[in-house]
């Protein structure tokens, strides 16, 4: 009777767990588990799961109405299946490929002979100069030049160093000027006033000036002036070659301001044996002026700190005021220059070179007359 009423309970227990969970098996049935003992310490701090508790699947994909399940105990691999790949082996693949594309690399630097560099970015076009400001600097009045002189008294001059003995400098059978400047450079900037005022009265620019501005990033920044790149000058009485060496604006990679116009043999002998250069540095020192090798201006004849504050407009408009101290730096360092001009073309033409100005110029260089 005892085990009767024990069967007894027990097919109602097993039918309990039918009723309860359809799918499970008879074997499944036959099994009872004692329910596990809870775990000791504080609940665990990992991520929550995505979703709400009654959205979790079972390992099969139905939704279990009993809640979260134990997580499924790796199974055993399948003996038919191919093996998998250990990680250390596609780490130590993944290594020798890269060792493989840095070789190539460095072959390729090898042969080519060195890294690709991007070449550097020449200056934007330049913008022609104001009809007015290019009017105001090649037509400056005699009047003007001979009530300057060679006197300016906000801006310190350096006239032009004089040579002696030196085989003549020509081209086209006439003397010839050679210019080797910076377009960054505001000393460069400065002096190219200057050398336009004084070129100009042996001869014309035309409509090829451009105007420009001196580097933002060099003392005296914004130092409104002209650029030579692509000028035709033209005189009966002498040659001009104005180079612009480096220009205003700094490559690609921004290390050092963009070549414009590569100098010639010719100049780098005339910079090695007439320039200047800084201490510590091989660099000759620009602004250059060669008149044909009668007299050098190596560094500027006077300083860019008197154009400061002024646009080219406001320095064109004083170009008529004897006065005003941009225009005394100006026309005193235009005087010096036409001084030594004259004295390498034979004096021409002569309403030039008789001036009160140059005449002026000359006794403050030494020269006779």
């Amino acid at each position: 009777m005892g085990d009767d009423i024990a069967v007894a309970r027990g097919d109602r227990l097993i039918d309990a767990r039918r009723a309860r969970s359809p799918h499970m098996t008879t074997e499944e049935s036959a099994t009872t588990e004692e329910p596990a003992p809870p775990s000791e310490g504080p609940p665990s701090e990992g991520p929550p799961s995505e979703g709400p508790p009654s959205a979790r699947t079972s390992e099969r994909g139905d939704l279990d109405p009993d809640g979260p399940q134990p997580a499924a105990q790796p199974s055993s691999p399948d003996p038919g299946a191919a093996p998998r790949r250990p990680a250390t082996s596609l780490l130590a693949w993944g290594t020798v490929a890269l060792v493989l594309v840095i070789v190539i690399v460095l072959v390729v630097i090898k042969i080519t002979g060195g890294p690709v560099v991007p070449t550097p970015t020449s200056a934007p076009a330049p913008t022609p100069a104001p009809p007015a400001v290019v009017k105001a600097v090649t037509s400056i009045p005699a009047s003007v030049y001979d009530a300057v002189g060679v006197k300016s008294t906000d801006a310190a001059l350096t006239p032009p160093t004089l040579l002696r003995g030196q085989p003549d400098l020509t081209s086209a059978g006439k003397p010839e000027i050679v210019f080797v400047g910076d377009e960054f450079s505001p000393y460069c900037a400065a002096e190219r006033w200057a050398l336009v005022a004084a070129l100009s009265r042996f001869g014309t620019f035309g409509t090829t000036l451009d105007a420009m501005q001196s580097g933002s990033a060099e003392v005296f920044p914004g130092t409104p002036t002209f650029t030579f790149v692509d000028t035709h000058y033209r005189s009966r009485y002498l040659s001009a070659l104005l180079v612009e060496h480096y220009g205003n604006k700094k490559n690609s990679a921004g290390t050092a301001y963009s070549v414009l116009e590569p100098l010639t043999a010719e100049v780098k002998a005339l910079l090695t044996r007439y320039g200047r250069t800084t201490p510590g540095s091989a660099a000759p020192v620009v602004p250059f002026v060669d008149v044909a090798n009668r007299a050098i201006v190596a560094g500027g004849e006077f300083s860019p700190a008197v154009l400061q504050q002024l646009g080219a407009n406001d320095i064109a408009a004083g170009l008529t005021d004897p006065h005003a101290p941009a225009t005394q730096a100006i026309v005193a360092a235009a005087n010096y220059l036409s001084a030594t001009i004259c004295e390498a073309d034979g004096e021409q033409p002569s309403r030039v070179c008789t001036s009160t100005g140059v005449r002026a110029a000359r006794r403050a260089l030494g020269l006779p007359g």
